[in-house]
């Protein structure tokens, strides 16, 4: 069932709608885009998401409904969790971008042949390069997604993020770390790549383009 996110009529006929045919609805949003005031790079651009108009597969309680179409508050509803479900995205997207360019740095070092003195400037320029990414992934501001989408992705979201202080985890690794460690670092790299990517797909899951 779609609802266009400018046509408040239309929502609230389709509200009294969903009230005779249960909780579980298909809810669509008119999803206006603003222009982009800087150039961003295709390796950097968030894909998901794009288009015009996108489809949100919600599971809302019969009083949300009843009470949304009383206030007249459908459309609102559904550009508001648009909105917030893009801002997710995106730091889902940057972060992901953050672990590749960390991975990278690691695997500068791991495939290395031959393998780094411990003292080498290069080496110790790579780990410097990840330290650095690191405080970036720690400064980003990843919100939740809006409420119907999060009770999907609920178990995904606990296991990404730090309960403490809502930040994704990532390894430490000093100056001098020896090639064990920053072998094991690596491979806990490509753990947190895997978990971002399953949070990416389950939100690409519940918003069709």
């Amino acid at each position: 069932m779609r609802v266009e996110g400018n046509d408040q009529r239309l929502a609230a006929l389709t509200a009294a709608q969903m009230q005779n045919s249960g909780t579980q609805q298909m809810l669509a949003s008119k999803f206006v885009q603003a222009q982009d005031t800087q150039k961003v790079s295709k390796e950097n651009t968030p894909q998901p998401l794009a288009g015009d108009k996108v489809s949100i597969n919600v599971e809302l309680p019969k009083s949300t409904i009843d009470t949304l179409q009383k206030m007249g508050n459908i459309s609102d509803f559904l550009n508001t969790t648009a909105a917030n479900l893009r801002q997710t995205n995106e730091g889902l997207q940057a972060a992901s971008n953050i672990i590749t360019y960390m991975k990278s740095s690691l695997d500068q070092i791991v495939k290395n042949y031959p393998p780094y003195s411990v003292e080498s400037q290069a080496r110790i320029d790579q780990l410097m390069n990840f330290s650095s990414l690191k405080k970036q992934i720690q400064s980003l501001e990843i919100p939740a997604p809006p409420p119907p989408i999060y009770e999907v992705i609920k178990h995904l979201w606990a296991d990404l993020f730090s309960e403490k202080d809502k930040v994704i985890q990532t390894p430490i690794l000093p100056s001098d770390a020896p090639d064990a460690q920053v072998a094991d670092a690596a491979k806990q790299l490509d753990e947190i790549a895997g978990k971002i990517n399953k949070a990416l797909d389950a939100l690409s899951n519940a918003v069709k383009s």
